[in-house]
């Protein structure tokens, strides 16, 4: 059903947008093709406006995950939440899978489930940044995420965040830019390419839903050649992490339901 397959990144806006930037009010006359020269990215060092993302460089990948395994010790405040989709129903699911071979794909990509979505979005930071700390990625790609504005560090460390699978990073960043008065709409579109050419075929059915305009055919185009740019980085701060080739991408495997 097509309003189940834009649950994901419908959500995915709510949380950016609800946690970020509460008091901002979106004005689609900010963006125009003028927006390329006020930061749309140009280079390789700089993929994403206002955000400083070193190219290709395991110090940079390893931002936020250098931090969790120096503190690996620390315990969650939520030891009761479950980390997985198992033995969790379909229909309560804040990402709205349709098989079982989705809630993995969901689990595997970094996607809160349906318990650790409504508890990390009432949570404080403070509670938040305890379960990062002990080693929860989807409590530290929620915190990243609710810090948008006033940490540029927390968009490197979305993006940094997708070189190792994690869509669902990719996914927060691509509400934020898109929807964020301080954002930048063909960046987010690009972040969302990217997120769809490694794997995640649901935002593409979504992507007009949540975008509040279309691009013109100029913005479009420097946003796909962008997003392939991206997606590029991302593999080489893959390789240059790991010494490997990244694994080819997953494909999120979508059951379209009747009405």
């Amino acid at each position: 059903m097509r309003e189940n397959a834009h649950k994901g990144i419908a959500l995915v806006v709510l949380i950016t947008l609800t946690a970020a930037c509460t008091t901002e009010n979106y004005d689609s006359n900010n963006y125009s093709t003028a927006h390329r020269e006020n930061g749309l990215p140009s280079n390789e060092s700089a993929s994403i406006p206002n955000t400083k993302i070193e190219p290709a460089t395991p110090a940079t990948l390893d931002s936020s995950s250098t931090h969790t395994q120096a503190t690996a010790a620390t315990k969650t405040p939520f030891p009761e939440l479950p980390q997985s989709r198992q033995n969790l129903d379909l229909e309560s699911d804040p990402f709205g899978p349709t098989s079982e071979a989705e809630q993995k794909w969901l689990d595997t990509h970094g996607f809160p489930n349906a318990r650790q979505w409504e508890t990390y979005t009432a949570a404080s930071d403070y509670l938040l940044e305890q379960a990062a700390n002990s080693g929860d990625r989807v409590a530290r790609t929620m915190l990243d995420a609710r810090r948008l504005r006033e940490d540029p560090e927390a968009k490197t460390r979305l993006f940094s965040a997708g070189a190792e699978g994690n869509i669902f990073a990719l996914n927060s960043l691509a509400a934020y830019m898109t929807g964020s008065k301080d954002g930048n709409l063909q960046v987010g579109y690009s972040l969302s390419r990217v997120a769809e050419m490694r794997g995640d075929s649901r935002i593409a059915m979504a992507r007009d839903v949540a975008m509040p305009r279309k691009l013109n055919e100029l913005e479009k185009m420097h946003a796909e050649a962008d997003a392939i740019r991206m997606n590029n980085q991302l593999d080489r701060m893959y390789r240059d992490k790991h010494g490997a080739l990244p694994p080819p991408p997953v494909r999120r495997p979508v059951v379209e339901l009747d009405n």
